[in-house]
């Protein structure tokens, strides 16, 4: 077995049997000659060999962040992916440069005490003098790892063409997955984009043993990490620890963002009442209500307001019954040229391996990783304590009998997740399975009203949607246990009235209590982009047609005519996206040691050319002395003369 760990890319290997080195060196060679491009010059490489076990690691020769990629202490060898926040309740006051071997130590007495960092975070460790290997992930399984079966072990990455360049295994698109992808916008569960590759859930233990080769997996129930009480006044203690943390982990002056809404309040009040030095930013036409809070604090802060380059301006307001709802009104509303688009996926998924999802088809994806690794502090998981999936009959819904309960939440959501238009049947049918299933197993697990609503977004959503875990230096303090915890316990009044927002805010910093949340009071006319305008749009449109049915032909003919909706044009950007990804593979492939025999595609109603022979000439070809005969340079010039 050998694991690699690097930046922004994990690999870990377990052969069944004793292999040559230089499979695992040529395994190496084609993961950098992939990410070569992507790392640039900015990577270095460190690793540890314990005979059937190993680990690599990858990291950036100037660091941006205090806590180690790499240690090696007494006989351990510990690999991170992500600063694990908040690692002082479980190793002490140590320095963030020091504290990867104590954590790892601490993680092999007691693997349940890492469920109360903060995600993401993904930590592998190696035993050199025991040849064991041990892989954790956070309790929600932000911090991403996949794993790929081969024909004689398994591989482990947090990027799934690296695991399959590794194994020198043919990428190839993954039916089911992208199946759920043209219903919802995701990959639902633990399915991929690729054939073959699952993800490993969240709160997981792999240990591998190499001494004997064995394997053992344990999970720890994720609604097990969020039950329990937990108190304002504790969730605001671990919500200003992990800010201290933060603080110790960064060098410099974090960012915070401060807007007029309730999830930036909680981070940034945690990080002022904690005493931690930052710089507030505000934006957009929350700013005003940011600037109130500013005014309200008793104490300077560095507050800016800025316009971001990529952010459209500010619409002129409307009266609701203006509001574009339909097709029709979308029409009146001038069209968004767009620049080629067909390019601009390719990069996506050679930045993202497939995973972003095509809602960001109109941002310019990087140019590599290697320039991506400033900190961005942000609010997700705070959707938890405010319903976000929540219906208007929420309330009503909730008297009904449990599987009844089910079933009506499984409606909404499916209605809510995909599209009325264009969509196959086998997708829409796809995504409400999964919604049903998930649901169902959060009633088994003891949350029988609208918090399995919530259970839905942390599962599926906030996991497999979002991209919290793309990267190093993304953190979201609400993403604590401890603040989940408090969330999970909330009424479904309470949690539509905001009352956890509420109350942190009175404990972490009451002079912005009497501020209310920013709500928007007019809505602006929707500019659809559309395919249809694309300067590529007859390249799409032939992408398009590949795939498509008469459905997606009259969509596309609505967008070519500038009438198409914004959920028209959502359907077909995933479509495309999906088109887009077999070049993608193909990007991969190309690396691979063997090549990958693609079938010539058959047009209906053309038979392939079949080429027949008759007895006689069998009998020649199978004579001993006609076979040796083909086999000369003589034959070779000759033999097209009896063709």
């Amino acid at each position: 077995m050998f694991v690699l760990v690097g930046m922004e890319t994990i690999v870990a290997y377990a052969f069944d049997r004793l292999v040559d080195s230089d499979r695992v060196r040529a395994g190496i060679r084609r993961v950098e000659a992939y990410y070569g491009e992507l790392w640039g010059e900015t990577a270095t490489r460190s690793g540890s060999d314990a005979g059937p076990v190993g680990l690599l690691s990858w990291r950036r020769r100037t660091p941006s962040c205090n806590w180690p990629a790499w240690q090696e202490e007494a006989g351990l060898s510990v690999a991170s992916l992500h600063a694990p926040l908040g690692y002082e309740s479980v190793v002490g006051d140590i320095a963030p440069e020091r504290a990867a071997v104590p954590l790892a130590l601490a993680a092999r007495k007691a693997p349940e005490r890492l469920l109360e960092l903060a995600p993401p975070f993904v930590l592998c460790v190696l035993d050199q003098n025991a040849q064991r290997l041990d892989l954790y992930t956070d309790s929600v399984g932000l911090g991403r790892i996949f794993q790929l079966r081969t024909a004689d072990g398994w591989v482990w990455s947090n990027r799934p063409a690296a695991a399959c360049l590794f194994a020198d295994v043919a990428a190839t698109p993954s039916v089911s997955g992208w199946r759920f992808a043209a219903g919802c916008g995701w990959f639902m569960g633990a399915s991929m984009p690729y054939e073959y590759v699952s993800v490993v859930p969240g709160a997981t233990h792999v240990e591998v043993r190499g001494r004997d080769g064995r394997m053992t997996v344990s999970r720890i129930d994720a609604t097990s990490v969020w039950s329990g009480n937990t108190s304002i006044p504790e969730t605001a203690a671990a919500l200003q620890g992990v800010a201290r943390s933060i603080g110790r982990l960064w060098p410099g002056t974090p960012t915070v963002d401060l807007s007029g809404g309730r999830d930036s309040r909680v981070v940034a009040a945690a990080f002022l009442s904690a005493g931690v030095d930052v710089r507030l930013n505000s934006y957009g036409a929350e700013a005003e209500t940011a600037k109130t809070l500013v005014r309200a604090l008793p104490f300077e802060v560095d507050h800016a307001v800025s316009t971001p380059s990529n952010a459209a301006a500010p619409a002129k307001a409307v009266a609701p019954a203006k509001v574009v709802a339909s097709a029709k009104a979308a029409a009146a509303v001038a069209p968004v040229p767009l620049p080629g688009v067909i390019e601009r996926i390719r990069r996506w998924h050679r930045y993202g391996d497939g995973l972003r999802p095509s809602s960001y088809l109109f941002h310019q994806p990087p140019s590599d990783l290697a320039g991506v690794d400033h900190l961005a502090i942000g609010g997700a998981g705070g959707e938890v304590a405010h319903g976000h999936f929540y219906p208007r009959d929420v309330a009503a819904i909730d008297q009904l009998p449990l599987h009844a309960k089910i079933e009506a939440f499984t409606q909404r959501l499916s209605r809510r997740l995909v599209a009325a238009n264009g969509v196959p049947a086998a997708a829409r049918e796809a995504v409400e399975t999964q919604i049903r299933s998930v649901l169902d197993e959060a009633g088994r697990s003891g949350l029988q009203d609208a918090r399995m609503l919530d259970y839905f977004y942390v599962v599926e959503r906030l996991r497999r949607w979002g991209t919290t875990g793309e990267r190093s230096g993304v953190v979201s303090p609400l993403l604590l246990p401890a603040f989940s915890r408090a969330a999970f316990r909330l009424t479904t009044s309470q949690r539509l009235q905001n009352a956890l927002h509420l109350e942190l805010i009175e404990q972490l910093m009451p002079q912005w209590t009497a501020v209310p949340f920013f709500k928007t009071t007019s809505a602006a006319p929707v500019q659809v982009k559309r395919l249809g305008a694309a300067a590529d749009h007859e390249a799409v449109r032939a992408r398009l047609d590949g795939v498509g049915d008469d459905a997606v032909r009259a969509l596309w003919k609505r967008s070519s005519e500038a009438t198409s909706s914004a959920s028209d044009e959502a359907v077909l950007r995933q479509l495309l996206w999906q088109s887009v990804f077999d070049d993608h593979l193909a990007e991969v492939n190309r690396h691979l040691s063997r090549p990958v025999i693609i079938q010539p595609e058959v047009k209906p109603g053309v038979q392939p050319r079949v080429r027949r022979t008759t007895r006689a000439w069998r009998r020649v070809r199978r004579n001993r002395a006609a076979r040796r005969m083909a086999r000369t340079a003589l034959w070779r010039v000759l033999r097209k003369y009896f063709r």
